[in-house]
């Protein structure tokens, strides 16, 4: 073969490892990469807005974030350079790098953990805002008619949520969310085991509420939230405590079953024997079984122990559209008018009161020439 076929045999070849080397290059991006959490970026970000600091992009994907003082404080620096791409081989000289799980992640996990979260929304207005059946959507009528709906000005009014997580400890750990919601009275508006306020769409920021809030407002809120959840964990406990002391009994009943029968070959052993030697030292006596069958049965009761914290990390203040609702029942010549309030947010009337004794009503009848709940008719 000459030295042309040669060269003209090796060129696919080169072009074969040219293709490899720039497939194996785009495989391998810079900065923001898959492997990314882009809810641990949103997480690190808010918080650093929270506490204070001043946060810049820099290169591939990187943030230099000037500290807040209280943070220079806690860790001896004023700047520090994130890295939140795992792909990186190398990272800055002083830079962190901040991937889930890292050190630099739990550093500000531990930080953030020190103080709950807080931060000002506002839930935005559903078009249309109340269901075009109006207060018939929540509350049935028998007997009667419904008339129009009429909706009122769209008004915002201030609400807080508070975010807890309830730990059980003791035998099998578990761990649930609640969001506690209050009203600008200090009445719980609702409770959900959710991270987040359900059925929401938010929006950074307050709208139409610009004064502040007076301390003896903010005492009646955290005392409302704090006695929901001390009462919220005392029934998840209550609940718990069934299923935990089933599955403590359980095994309880399997180290007795076990104990048991050791006990029974023991004895029978004994029975057998005629005189005590170092045989029957090697498999325990009766008494000794029984002493240890109670040691283990009190590391069981132990160990499934039940205890529950509550733990509060986040706090968010809303402004939330509300609105009146006015809609007549009619029934002849009777007519009825009733008033409903509207959560706009999520296009929801409450309960009506009902026109005798005025509790909320999900069922109104004609009783007596008069529109009444089913308690008052009854």
């Amino acid at each position: 073969m000459t030295a042309a076929k040669k060269k003209a045999a090796k060129k696919p070849l080169a072009r074969g490892k040219g293709a490899k080397r720039s497939e194996s290059e785009t495989r391998v991006p810079l900065g923001e990469t898959a492997l990314e959490q882009p809810e641990w970026r949103a997480f690190v970000g808010r918080w650093l807005e929270i506490a204070g600091c001043k946060v810049e992009s820099a290169p591939h994907g990187d943030w230099e974030v000037e500290l807040a003082p209280d943070l220079q404080k806690r860790w001896r620096r004023q700047r520090v350079r994130l890295v939140f791409d795992p792909a990186r081989n190398t990272v800055p000289r002083g830079a962190w790098f901040t991937a889930p799980g890292s050190t630099a992640g739990r550093r500000i996990l531990e930080a953030a953990m020190d103080r709950p979260m807080f931060t000002r929304r506002t839930a935005l207005a559903q078009v249309p805002g109340a269901p075009a059946t109006g207060i018939a959507s929540v509350c049935k009528a028998r007997g009667l008619t419904w008339g129009t709906p009429r909706l009122g000005p769209v008004r915002y009014e201030r609400r807080v949520a508070f975010h807890a997580v309830i730990t059980r400890w003791g035998g099998l750990p578990w761990q649930e969310q609640w969001v506690v919601l209050v009203g600008a009275g200090g009445e719980v508006l609702e409770r959900d085991q959710a991270p987040q306020v359900p059925d929401v769409r938010p929006r950074e920021g307050l709208y139409q509420m610009g004064e502040d809030l007076e301390p003896e407002l903010r005492e009646r809120w955290l005392l409302a939230a704090r006695a929901t959840l001390e009462e919220l964990a005392s029934e998840r406990e209550r609940e718990w405590e069934v299923s935990v002391g089933r599955l403590r009994d359980a095994e309880l009943e399997r180290l007795g079953a076990f104990f048991s029968a050791r006990i029974e070959e023991e004895e029978e052993r004994d029975r057998r024997r005629t005189s005590r030697d170092e045989h029957e030292l090697e498999h325990g006596d009766a008494t000794q079984l029984k002493l240890e069958w109670e040691r283990r049965a009190a590391e069981v009761r132990q160990r499934w122990e039940m205890r529950t914290e509550v733990r509060l990390w986040g706090i968010e203040e809303w402004s939330w559209p509300v609105a009146d609702l006015e809609q007549e029942l009619k029934s002849g010549a009777m007519h009825v008018k009733l008033h409903s309030a509207v959560d706009v947010a999520r296009g929801k009337p409450s309960l009506p009161g009902c026109p005798t004794c005025g509790t909320p009503a999900e069922l109104l009848v004609r009783a007596r020439g008069h529109v009444a709940c089913a308690n008052c008719a009854g």
